[in-house]
C-alpha cells in the first residue's frame, strides 16, 4: 500500500468519525499540504486535525537507521476556525526548510498570524495525547512516520520553558488543569 494511504487509513482508525480533507497553499503557491479534519473526535465539541503528506518532507532525523518523518496533528474547539490554516503554516515552514519537527520545539510567533490579540503565540510540538488511540509509528523498508501535536504557549510560558525544561512547563499545565483545546486559554503565568 502506497505511503500516504497508510498514513490516511491511520488516521481514519484514530478519529474513528468521518473525515474532511482541504488542501492549503503556501503564500507563494510553490508548496501544498492536505490538512485532514474530524468534527467530534475524539469527543462532541472539538475537531482533530492531521497533515496528510507532510512525512515527505525531509525533517534531518533518523530511527534505526530509517529517515524519521512527522505528520503534524492538533485538536481543538470546534468552534475554532482557523486552526486548520495554523497546523498548514506549521507545515509549510517545515515544507521550506525554515524549521525541523522533533519533539518539544517551539515554532516561535506563529499563532499571531492568525489571531495578533490573544495570549497564545507559539507551537510547542509534543507527542500527541487525548485521542482514544494512539496514531502510533508506521513503519516502511525506508522510513519511520510518527505525529507530533502542536499545543500553543505563551511568551511566559515560553519563558518559563527556557529556564525550566519542557518537563516542568507540561507539569505546570496539568497542575492547572489547562483546557487545551482552547487556543484563547489565558496563560497560566
Amino acid at each position: 500500500m502506497e505511503q500516504k494511504q497508510l498514513v490516511l487509513q491511520r488516521i481514519k482508525e484514530v478519529f474513528e468519525n468521518p473525515i474532511q480533507i482541504e488542501t492549503f497553499y503556501s503564500d507563494d503557491g510553490q508548496a501544498c499540504v492536505e490538512i485532514v479534519g474530524c468534527p467530534d473526535s475524539p469527543f462532541g465539541g472539538v475537531t482533530s486535525y492531521s497533515t496528510l503528506g507532510v512525512y515527505q518532507c525531509e525533517n534531518l532525523l533518523t530511527a534505526d537507521d530509517k529517515d524519521l518523518n512527522v505528520e503534524f496533528m492538533g485538536i481543538c474547539d470546534s468552534r475554532n476556525q482557523w486552526f486548520d490554516g495554523l497546523l498548514s503554516t506549521c507545515a509549510f515552514a517545515m515544507i521550506k526548510g525554515k524549521v525541523r519537527a522533533h519533539p518539544y520545539e517551539v515554532y516561535k510567533d506563529i499563532i499571531p498570524v492568525y489571531q495578533p490579540n490573544i495570549d497564545m503565540k507559539h507551537i510547542l510540538l509534543i507527542p500527541p495525547f487525548s485521542l482514544k488511540h494512539d496514531l502510533g509509528v508506521i513503519e516502511t523498508d525506508t522510513r519511520v512516520i510518527t505525529w507530533l501535536m502542536l499545543n500553543p504557549i505563551s511568551d511566559s510560558e515560553f519563558a518559563y520553558m527556557q529556564k525550566n525544561g519542557y518537563e516542568k512547563l507540561l507539569d505546570v499545565f496539568v497542575e492547572e488543569d489547562i483546557d487545551v483545546y482552547d487556543l484563547y486559554r489565558k496563560s497560566v503565568f
